[in-house]
């Protein structure tokens, strides 16, 4: 049981850190990805990954909690349901992002919508392959 609560606690920081890498690296563009960072700004985006991570962690925790519980409960290990339950707690940030705007500035475009899509993605997978045990071949 004690394994199980670390395995829990560990996937979900690799979780929230993995989504806030993808959401910078979304803010960051090609600039970045082309090597044009210099020190000062691999700096800034190390923070703002860790921000990023922070805001993730706070939304998506009672989520997730849900989501792990669900997964023990049903002894479900498939990769499909972690990624399907990442997006969907993204998209589910997406929307409470959108609802909670005033104003007529608006995170609702495609752009934003992908980002939040994809850093749901990779912190289901980021989840799965740190949190659930994967069955071990039987040695004959």
């Amino acid at each position: 049981m004690f394994v199980a609560i670390i395995r829990i606690i560990l996937g979900f920081i690799a979780a929230v850190l993995v989504a806030g890498v993808v959401q910078v690296l979304f803010v960051a563009g090609g600039d970045f990805l082309r090597g044009g960072a210099t020190g000062n700004h691999l700096q800034s985006l190390g923070l703002l990954t860790l921000l990023a991570a922070t805001q993730s962690a706070v939304f998506s925790a009672p989520f997730a909690l849900l989501a792990a519980l669900f997964a023990g409960w049903l002894g479900i290990r498939s990769i499909l349901f972690f990624a399907a339950a990442g997006i969907g707690i993204a998209l589910a940030g997406f929307f409470a992002q959108y609802v909670g705007e005033a104003g007529p500035e608006t995170i609702l475009n495609r752009y934003a919508l992908s980002a939040y899509v994809a850093s749901g993605l990779a912190a289901g997978l980021a989840y799965w392959y740190v949190a659930v045990p994967k069955k071990r071949p039987a040695i004959a």
